[in-house]
C-alpha cells in the first residue's frame, strides 16, 4: 500500500490527544513521527531509511509525516512508501504544531520523533527503542553533549547549541544537558500525562517535553549518544528563530512559576512491549 496523503484545515488548533490514553495498537510497538518544513530530496530519504531500518530489526512500527506547511512538493516525494502515513498541513504553524498532530494520532506502544533534514541517521530510532525496551525508560533522548556523540554541526550550530543548553539548565535547573536535538522517544502513558500540558509551536517544543515531565515528577529520563552528521536539507536555525526560542524559553519559565505543568492525569506504570517475531506495518484504514 502506498503512503497515504491527509489534507487538513488551515490553522487548525492544537489536537486532542486523549486517545492516548488508550491501548498502542496490537503490532504496533513504535510510532515514528517526522515533521518537516521544505526538506526538498532528504525527506524521502530519510523516510526511507527509516523504513528499513525499523522492518530490518523487525519492530512493528507506523511513520506519520507531517507536513508544516511546505511549499516544495516534498509531501508528494513520499508516494510509495509502505507504512507511511502522510499529513499536509497548508500553513506554516512549527515543529511543534506539526509533532502535536501526530501524536495525537500516534498507535504505537513508544512514539518517537525524529528531524528530517538528513542530519540524524534513522538507525538512532531503533538503538534507542532497544534501550527503552530493556529499561522501560520514560524518555530516551539524543545528547549531543554525550561523551560518545560527535558531530559534524558548523562551530556556528554548536556555539548556539552549547549557549542555549547552558542558558535552560541555569534558568530551569534540569537534569538533562541536550533538549533540542531532534531524536527522541517517550512511552505511550508519559506523553498522554504531559502532553495535554503543552502549548509550544515551534522549536521549544523539546524544552516544554522536558519542564512537563519534571513537573510531573518523571525523573527516568536516558540520555543516549548520537552522531549528527553534515545536514542535506538547509539549515532552519536562522538569527529570527533564534529569538524566536529564547522569547518561547522564557514564556515556558513563566508557565512553570505559574504551576501550568501539572500533570493532567497520574503517569500510569511502564509499559513494556514485546518486538513482534516478524515486521508489522501499520496503516491509515
Amino acid at each position: 500500500m502506498n503512503a497515504i496523503l491527509e489534507l487538513t484545515p488551515a490553522a487548525p488548533a492544537l489536537h486532542d490527544v486523549t486517545r492516548l490514553w488508550g491501548r498502542a495498537a496490537d503490532g504496533v510497538e513504535l510510532s515514528v513521527v517526522v515533521p518537516f518544513y521544505n526538506p526538498g530530496a532528504a525527506l524521502r530519504r530519510t523516510v526511507e531509511r527509516l523504513v528499513a531500518v525499523l522492518r530490518d530489526a523487525e519492530v512493528g512500527f507506523e511513520v506519520i509525516a507531517v507536513s508544516d506547511g511546505s511549499t516544495d512538493g516534498s509531501a508528494q516525494t513520499l508516494g510509495g512508501l509502505p507504512g507511511v502515513r502522510v499529513i499536509d498541513n497548508p500553513v506554516n504553524q512549527g515543529k511543534g504544531a506539526a509533532l502535536h498532530q501526530g501524536f495525537a494520532t500516534a498507535r504505537g506502544a513508544w512514539i518517537g520523533f525524529i528531524d528530517a533534514d538528513g542530519d540524524i541517521d534513522p538507525r538512532h530510532l531503533v538503538e534507542y527503542l532497544m534501550v527503552a525496551r530493556t529499561g522501560g525508560h520514560a524518555l530516551v533522548y539524543a545528547d549531543k553533549r554525550h561523551t560518545a556523540s560527535a558531530s559534524a554541526a558548523t562551530g556556528f550550530r554548536k556555539l548556539v547549541s552549547v549557549s542555549y543548553s547552558t542558558f535552560v539548565s541555569r534558568l530551569f535547573g534540569l537534569d538533562v544537558r541536550d533538549t533540542q536535538t531532534g531524536c527522541k522517544i517517550v512511552r505511550r502513558d508519559v506523553l498522554a500525562a504531559v502532553l495535554p500540558r503543552l502549548r509550544e509551536r515551534r522549536f521549544a517544543f523539546d524544552l516544554e517535553l522536558f519542564v512537563a515531565a519534571d513537573a510531573a515528577g518523571i525523573d527516568d529520563l536516558k540520555a543516549v549518544p548520537v552522531r549528527l552528521e553534515e545536514r542535506v536539507a538547509g539549515s532552519t536555525v536562522t538569527s529570527s528563530t533564534i529569538v524566536r526560542t529564547i522569547r518561547d524559553t522564557f514564556v515556558i519559565y513563566r508557565r512553570r512559576r505559574d504551576d501550568h505543568y501539572r500533570p493532567a492525569a497520574p503517569v500510569a506504570a511502564p509499559v513494556v512491549a514485546v518486538a513482534p517475531r516478524t515486521p508489522v506495518l501499520a496503516y491509515a484504514a
